[in-house]
């Protein structure tokens, strides 16, 4: 595991622990397609990163962001209204924003396992 900078052309801020990677492509697998890396889900992200790019913390009041509840220092990109509820919990280190963990929401264990795994990545970059 180790942290990357995101190479998008224009996204300045935002970095990725490694797996995240292998996470969002398991995530947006659909097996029955014969050509990855099934766009239209890295489309949907890419845009969502550079908007949060450019609006960091004031990312949360769009539609597709959200302060996780309960949570001090995590959040999540969204799409529920998509055929997959594929969600991204990143958190801000410094002025940079971190893409912690990348998974698909099929219930509520999804989420409090990808939280877990989300709170330990984030203890892991701060110490």
């Amino acid at each position: 595991m180790k942290l990357e900078k995101l190479n998008i052309q224009g996204i300045e801020d935002i970095y990725l622990i490694s797996n995240v990677k292998k996470e969002f492509a398991k995530a947006v697998s659909e097996e029955w397609k014969e050509n990855p890396p099934w766009e239209r889900y890295h489309k949907k992200l890419a845009i969502d990163l550079a908007v949060l790019d450019q609006e960091k913390e004031r990312a949360i009041d769009l539609p597709h962001f959200e302060k996780l509840s309960g949570e001090d220092d995590l959040y999540s990109i969204r799409h529920p209204e998509a055929s997959k509820n594929i969600r991204v919990i990143y958190g801000f280190v410094d002025e940079y924003i971190i893409l912690l963990t990348a998974f698909i929401e099929n219930n509520d264990g999804d989420y409090k396992r990808a939280i877990s795994v989300a709170k330990l990545r984030l203890r892991w970059l701060k110490s």
